[in-house]
């Protein structure tokens, strides 16, 4: 049994360590990875006159106005039994002037599942991947780009022709995020 326990232990360290959980207050600031993928997690308390149904009930109402309105843009699924959504949406980030002041855009597509978990709500935000339509700059870059391959802290070390493109489509996706995560906040009154 102790062997099992050990064997738990040693498997879920990783997650723990290198996981980042955002919550109230608190900005998002590094790439998290979790099993390889990138995952923003955020945690706010509920209500606390509020209870869970009525909590999940203010969840749905965020998700359907931000991601429930134009379905070109975004869709939303509800699972009302299981108190939680699920969304997808793309937005284009405006990236900040590069050194030669050219200040370029690049669609981002992500996933967003929003949920009740004990007496928190929870947003978690994966899937992220890029979409670069420019090609006449000379970035060679693929038409989709996956966010562990272009954000993190690994991809961002890369020295080569691209890297200050990286860093701002980083800066860029932060901001978003964070953004995000504060008109979550607002929504449950914190």
């Amino acid at each position: 049994m102790k062997k099992i326990i050990l064997h738990i232990i040693c498997f879920l360290l990783p997650s723990i360590c290198f996981s980042q959980i955002v919550r109230l207050g608190e900005s998002f600031a590094d790439v998290p990875l979790i099993d390889g993928k990138v995952v923003f997690l955020k945690e706010i308390p509920f209500k606390k006159d509020l209870s869970a149904d009525a909590n999940y009930k203010i969840l749905k109402d965020w998700a359907i106005v931000n991601y429930g309105k134009d379905p070109f843009v975004s869709s939303v699924r509800h699972d009302s039994r299981d108190r939680e959504f699920t969304a997808k949406s793309r937005i284009e980030l405006l990236l900040p002037a590069d050194s030669k002041g050219v200040q370029e855009k690049i669609i981002m597509k992500y996933r967003i599942n929003g949920f009740i978990f004990q007496d928190k709500c929870v947003l978690e935000i994966t899937g992220i991947s890029y979409l670069y339509k420019n090609k006449t700059t000379g970035k060679l870059l693929p038409r989709e780009i996956r966010a562990e391959d272009f954000i993190t802290d690994n991809a961002i070390k890369l020295n080569d022709n691209i890297q200050e493109f990286r860093i701002n489509t980083r800066k860029s996706t932060l901001y978003f995020l964070n953004e995000l995560s504060k008109d979550f906040e607002r929504k449950f009154d914190h």
